[in-house]
């Protein structure tokens, strides 16, 4: 999807193992949304219009994010989850309609109110279009929203001295992270901050996790894209330290490497 259309819609919206899915029949608590679910602590609201099938397989892609391993530290997960409940923080879901000038956002029941990032769009294409969609826009939540919110220090987007800033800003200087796609919302710093560290995260954790290929975000002739060069694992550890810093002492800590297989199946061709 184009950058202009992310753009339009980020500037709109910005203001458990089992999925089970709550309808508007069954509760009042629903605000301007039809459905709702709750998948590791994370309350996440569908618009009317969003197929059942694809509503839960985005919760079961969020599930896949928090498998058991030796590399997970226990107590900073609880503490992740914790705050995600604690801090209502959710996640929407929405049918896309392309630059749509009567979108409606939709409006949250109490308690719920700005703790939310951008929506996931089910979309017409299928396979790794869609998987691109789901993947970019749970990770957004996970480390703009709930990350900071539990590691306010290392993961505050409007402090120069956090590690993530120092993290992106190392990959910008290095000629990594191109940030002139967003020019356009320069003006308003706190948006473009926000912006700015959540794209870098989730392109991060993409290399990390070696998913380029699978979410579609791979350029040919290079491991990366126009926008974040670099696209594996090794690269990251070896030309981003600082970034890769960020991603041993609290990624990797809390959130594991959702089987490839699983979500293919989930969000199939």
């Amino acid at each position: 999807m184009k950058k202009i259309i992310s753009l339009f819609f980020l500037l709109i919206v910005f203001s458990c193992s089992k999925v089970n899915i709550q309808e508007k029949n069954d509760t009042n608590d629903l605000g301007d949304f039809s459905s709702f679910i709750d998948a590791k602590s994370l309350r996440i609201f569908a618009k009317e219009g969003v197929s059942e099938l694809f509503f839960k397989n985005v919760g079961k892609a969020y599930e896949a994010m928090f498998e058991d391993g030796s590399k997970i530290d226990e107590s900073m997960r609880l503490h992740y989850f914790s705050t995600s409940k604690s801090k209502y923080v959710y996640q929407r879901v929405g049918l896309f309609a392309e630059n749509d000038p009567n979108f409606d956002p939709g409006t949250p029941p109490i308690p719920f109110d700005e703790n939310a990032t951008d929506y996931i769009w089910e979309i017409k294409e299928k396979g790794v279009e869609q998987i691109g969609e789901v993947i970019e826009h749970l990770l957004h939540t996970v480390t703009n929203v709930i990350f900071y919110l539990a590691y306010s220090n290392e993961w505050d987007y409007n402090n120069t001295s956090s590690l993530l800033n120092k993290a992106m800003h190392e990959s910008i200087e290095k000629g990594v992270y191109d940030i002139s796609s967003y020019d356009e919302i320069k003006n308003d710093k706190e948006i473009y901050n926000k912006i700015l560290t959540q794209e870098y995260a989730y392109w991060l954790i993409l290399a990390e996790w070696d998913y380029f290929i699978i979410t579609g975000k791979k350029m040919e002739g290079i491991s990366g894209n126009e926008e974040f060069t670099i696209g594996t694992s090794l690269e990251i550890a070896s030309q981003l330290p600082l970034g890769h810093k960020l991603y041993k002492e609290y990624i990797e800590k809390i959130l594991s490497i959702p089987d490839s297989s699983t979500i293919k199946l989930l969000f199939p061709n």
